[in-house]
């Protein structure tokens, strides 16, 4: 046989071509599509290899490795999803976008638009996100009658943020356990990048604010929106309005609302400190009762099954929302049956990455690397960034595409040593990476496009343009970060 059909980054290139053009030309979903890219590196190695070639074990080593990795991470996911559909139905994300307009005043309603929605987006998905924050853009531009990109894109951009940058989202759970990064640690980098990019958010809605300050929207929402009424209102009319129309549903309180999100990443951190400060404990080891409490409550599941609980406590205690058994149920499954599709690309990415790691391409690419003068951090970062925009470009699915530039690159076996800085920061690219070139093969640009009434084409003019600067300033943070402070 060939020796080139033997080099990995041949297998590499046509498992691509496999998964993109399943997605793109024959449309069987994120799932099937890596299936097939997963199966054909299974079964090419074997074909190249000495060893014999087995169809049964080609298929089941596939599943077992989905199998593994769904075993880590799947939990995680499922819990996620409950805690944001929880606080949707008790009304806690609602209490979080009226305490930050609140906060921020009426005058600043851009940065508490992207505010909530960068704060809502870490437990509640991005689409489910800019559904709740839209009724609030729609109320203020009634009241302006315009700058209705500005508020779209504080909403849109805030939410793509922590889809992209900050676990327990799928994305970049997923990321984070190919590259074996602690979640404490993603959680920290995840945070910081997120935190820089809001004030990028505001800027960029404010820029192309101003190059489509009159942009055509359908008119059945706008009829939705009454502008097409005689009935004109001030921005401090439609302002209470929202806040009026938000203390009827009897939200739960600040505390009670921000407890879901707080509280795993207080809990995670307090785990981490104590272990860097006191080492690890190991195997067999005496150890103290409080560490060993604390090391519990600080892991990833526990933190997350604690966060659930207390989202549904506001379905159990408010008077107006007594949620009865059967109905709590009810929601339950509907969270565990949005999460079941994303739990099992999950795992089929992360078999994905260990096939492509069985075909030796680490190696390789160490051996390229090599070379050519060494193996350079920030040109891994560049390769990465570039990598998973490309994939996202191809294929729309922001989730998708982190998870398959994180199979390919966890499969360099790659680390902070070799890199020259924290790996989290190599997962921070891949994460902004994804957020490029959204437009109509994404589900996200679908989702701008038409709730908000915005034609295609201006769509493409602000959204697409948006979030591909927003990826852009996302990786120069990315790298700027890695320099300055490199062990993070």
């Amino acid at each position: 046989m060939s020796v080139i059909l033997h080099d990995p980054f041949v297998i590499l290139l046509a498992s691509l071509l496999v998964v993109v053009g399943s997605i793109v030309f024959l449309r069987i979903g994120a799932f099937l599509s890596l299936l097939a890219g997963s199966l054909t590196v299974s079964f090419w190695t074997s074909l190249v290899s000495d060893d014999s070639f087995d169809l049964v074990h080609n298929v089941t080593r596939v599943c077992e490795a989905m199998g593994t990795t769904i075993g880590k991470i799947g939990v995680l996911i499922l819990l996620g999803t409950i805690v944001g559909k929880f606080m949707t139905d008790s009304g806690a994300a609602d209490r979080i976008v009226l305490s930050c307009r609140q906060l921020l005043g009426a005058q600043r309603v851009p940065a508490a638009l992207a505010g909530s929605a960068f704060i809502l987006s870490i437990p509640v998905f991005y689409d489910a996100t800019f559904y709740l924050l839209l009724p609030l853009a729609k109320s203020v531009y009634r009241a302006y009658r315009k700058n209705y990109v500005l508020y779209l894109l504080a909403v849109g951009l805030g939410a793509t943020i922590s889809h992209t940058t900050i676990p327990p989202t799928p994305g970049p759970i997923a990321v984070a356990e190919a590259f074996h990064i602690p979640l404490a640690t993603s959680l920290k980098i995840g945070l910081t990048v997120g935190f820089c990019l809001l004030p990028v958010v505001l800027f960029l809605a404010w820029l192309l604010n101003k190059t489509l300050p009159n942009p055509k929207v359908d008119s059945n929402v706008l009829r939705e929106m009454g502008i097409d009424s005689e009935n004109e209102k001030s921005l401090t009319e439609a302002s209470s309005d929202i806040d009026n129309s938000l203390v009827e549903k009897s939200l739960p309180s600040l505390w009670l609302s921000f407890a879901p999100i707080l509280l795993p990443v207080v809990l995670i951190a307090v785990a981490s400190i104590v272990e860097a400060r006191l080492g690890k404990t190991l195997s067999g080891e005496a150890t103290p009762a409080w560490r060993s409490v604390v090391a519990l409550l600080g892991s990833a599941n526990v933190a997350l099954g604690i966060a659930a609980l207390f989202a549904v406590f506001p379905l159990i205690w408010s008077k107006k929302l007594r949620t009865t058994r059967s109905q709590l149920e009810e929601k339950l499954n509907v969270a565990l049956m949005s999460a079941g599709m994303i739990v099992m690309i999950t795992g089929i990415g992360g078999s994905y990455g260990e096939m492509l790691r069985a075909t030796g391409i680490g190696e390789r690419i160490k051996e390229l690397f090599a070379t050519n003068g060494g193996l350079s951090g920030v040109m891994v970062l560049t390769l990465a960034f570039f990598s998973t925009a490309l994939l996202k470009s191809a294929q729309g699915s922001s989730t998708t595409a982190m998870i398959t530039s994180a199979g390919v690159f966890s499969a360099m076996g790659l680390n902070s040593e070799t890199l020259g800085f924290n790996i989290g920061y190599l997962a921070s690219a891949i994460g902004v990476g994804s957020c490029v070139a959204s437009w109509m093969n994404d589900s996200g640009f679908c989702v701008f496009a038409r709730s908000s009434g915005v034609s295609e084409i201006d769509s493409l003019k602000v959204w697409t343009v948006g979030t591909g600067l927003l990826g852009v300033f996302g990786f120069v943070i990315t790298l700027v970060m890695s320099q300055v402070y490199p062990m993070v």
